[in-house]
Formats: structure tokens, sequence, C-alpha cells
């Protein structure tokens, strides 16, 4: 990593613009960073019931569109069209911002409660789970809970609201699992609200982002 680097933001939730502005001031302050947005995926899945593959080779397209010769990496922090990093990755260096969550869940435990307030998510990091615990060859049992009272705030556009309904739900859920993941980046806001967890509670945007900035020279190696 050097003070050159250049990375991408790919979100499909603009409150993600200063969650990740935040993480990279703090561990990366050096690193020049472009957000692009693209709501309108999110939207697209959610109205369909999933990230349908016209979807994820939309997504895909769009985040190469943006690997540019003078960019290290995108990064892609929506769970929902994960696939299409993973999917464009395969041409160009595209960092999936939930990976890094998904190994070290499976490392801390074998039972785990998927958390979302999108159903969309739900199946894209079960999957993730998945394919990192046949990675560590280890044996996994995951659970998912779509948060719907969470999901109206959210939906509504009452954030305060959405991160109480998130916190509470953190707390309730967190009884019956050795680790629970929350499948969006928008729901880590919430974990500081969170009372009484006994297990570990993991959110993608800053493993993910300290796990981007690790992978950082590999992938601007690719690049060139």
């Amino acid at each position: 990593m050097t003070s050159s680097s250049k990375i991408v933001l790919f979100h499909t939730a603009p409150a993600l613009v200063q969650v990740f502005d935040e993480l990279a001031a703090e561990l990366a302050p050096d690193i020049a960073i472009r957000h692009v947005l693209r709501p309108d995926l999110l939207k697209q899945a959610i109205d369909a019931g999933s990230a349908t593959p016209e979807i994820i080779a939309a997504a895909a397209k769009a985040m190469l569109e943006e690997a540019g010769p003078d960019i290290d990496a995108v990064v892609c922090t929506c769970s929902t069209i994960g696939q299409a990093a993973d999917l464009a990755n395969m041409q160009r260096p595209v960092f999936r911002i939930d990976r890094p969550m998904a190994r070290r869940s499976v490392e801390l435990g074998g039972r785990i409660l998927v958390l979302a307030t999108v159903g969309t998510t739900i199946a894209p990091t079960v999957d993730l789970l998945e394919s990192e615990a046949s990675v560590a060859s280890r044996a996994l049992s995951v659970r998912s809970l779509v948060l719907e009272r969470a999901r109206s705030l959210f939906l509504d556009g009452r954030h305060e609201d959405y991160l109480d309904a998130v916190a509470e739900g953190i707390s309730a859920a967190a009884r019956d699992a050795d680790v629970v993941v929350l499948a969006q980046a928008s729901m880590a806001a919430a974990l500081p609200r969170a009372k009484d967890i006994g297990v570990p509670v993991l959110s993608s945007p800053r493993i993910g982002f300290e796990g981007m900035l690790r992978d950082l020279p590999r992938l601007a190696q690719r690049r060139a």
C-alpha cells in the first residue's frame, strides 16, 4: 500500500459513504477514495425478490467500468450483489467487503446466525459462509432471520429508529448462536446500541476494510 493507492467503493446504500469515509480517515488516510452509488441495483433486487442473473451481470459490468488503469481495486460494499464482485474479480481486481467477515465467522464458531433487514442479503451471505467453511474444512450450522420491523423503518428512511430496531434484534438473537453475522454493512452502526450480547457480533465494514488493506498490494499487482 502506498500513498498513491486509489480505490473505488461501490455502494448500493448512500449511508455507507460516511461509514467508509470515517474508516478510511482512521485506517488509511493516504489512500485516495472515490465513491460510486448504485441504489438502483439494490432496488431491482428487492423488487425481483433476489439478485437475479441479469442484475448480477449488470452489477459486474458496472464494477468493471470503474476498474480503470489507475485504480488499484474496486470494493463492493453490498452483500446482495456480492456474487457480482466475485464475477468481476475474474477480470479485474474487485474486492468483496463481506468475505473477510465470513472467513472470521467460520473461524469463531459452528453455529452462525445471519441477521438482515433486507431479505435479498440472506442467500448471498449464507452462500458465502458455506463457501468459506468448505475452504476451511469446517462444519457449519447457519440460521437466518430478517428483522421485519427494522426493514420497514429502513425503507421509510427512519435511520435512527432503524438502528434501534436492529440493536434490539441483535440483543434478542444473540442468545442462540456462537456467532451473529450482520448481513448488511448498514447494520453495523447499530452494534453500539445493542445490550446484553454474550457472543461475537460481526459486521463487514471494519473487518472488510482492514482485509482489503491487507490484500491491496496483491490487488494492485494484478492491476499491473
